[in-house]
This record gives structure tokens, C-alpha cells and sequence, in this order.
């Protein structure tokens, strides 16, 4: 009698799966397929991609199943450089070049409208260098 009522609740506490449960679980794990083309902005005159353009262009080239993620992705890598260039770290992006901080002298300038002279104060300038890789793929 006892090993009839043990049968019975380990029966009730493994839930059986379902096919549609499956099925969905596959089809949340499965990767869409990269897309390793870039779609062409809508604004035709600047040829500029809007933020949305960019985030479905990353979702496409990563193959990332949902846009929210391929955001994420961008958000995650926009503060890691901004927290890099603030403590003044260099920043190799592989293929592209590098980003890094460089401090500019304080100098005397001159005002176009009035051709004063005037002082520009020392401030940082975030650079960047092309890499060979790019400027023979892009120029």
C-alpha cells in the first residue's frame, strides 16, 4: 500500500511536458540567423540610421532573438566606454581603430566677429584613430 501512494505522488510532482510547451522552449532557445548585411537607413538624403534603425541593424548582425536584448547589448557597451574613457583608459575596438582621451593645451584664439583675441581654456577631446583595417575597407 505504501509503495502504491509513493508511485502516485511522484507521478503528481513531475509535471508532465506538453508538446506545445516544447515546442516553445526550442523555439526560445533556438538563435535567429545572422544577417550580415547592413539595411539601408530611411532618411535617403543623410543617409543617417535612427536609433531604432541601429538597435534592429545590431539585432540582425548578432542574431539576437529579441530587440530588448539587442538594446541592452548597446547600452551595456556605451557605459563600459564611457566608464573607460573617464578613468582615462584606452579603448582598442577590434578591426576599427582606437578611442582614447587626450588633454588639449590652454591658447589664445581669436574671435571671427570682432577679431579679438581670446583665451581658450585646457580641456580633454575624446579621439579616435582609424585603423588600418578600416580606412582600407571604408576609403
Amino acid at each position: 500500500m505504501a509503495k502504491k501512494a509513493a508511485k502516485k505522488m511522484a507521478k503528481k510532482a513531475a509535471p508532465k511536458k506538453t508538446a506545445a510547451k516544447a515546442t516553445k522552449m526550442v523555439a526560445a532557445e533556438k538563435p535567429t540567423p545572422k544577417a550580415r548585411v547592413a539595411t539601408k537607413p530611411r532618411n535617403s538624403s543623410t543617409l543617417s540610421y535612427t536609433q531604432s534603425e541601429f538597435i534592429d541593424n545590431i539585432r540582425g548582425f548578432c542574431g539576437l532573438a529579441k530587440r530588448s536584448a539587442a538594446k541592452e547589448l548597446c547600452e551595456d557597451i556605451a557605459a563600459f566606454i564611457k566608464d573607460s574613457l573617464r578613468r582615462g583608459y584606452k579603448i582598442p575596438l577590434l578591426g576599427l581603430g582606437k578611442m582614447y582621451v587626450r588633454h588639449s593645451k590652454a591658447r589664445m584664439g581669436r574671435n571671427p566677429a570682432t577679431g579679438e583675441t581670446i583665451q581658450i581654456s585646457a580641456k580633454k577631446r575624446v579621439r579616435f584613430t582609424a585603423a588600418k583595417a578600416l580606412k582600407e575597407a571604408v576609403l
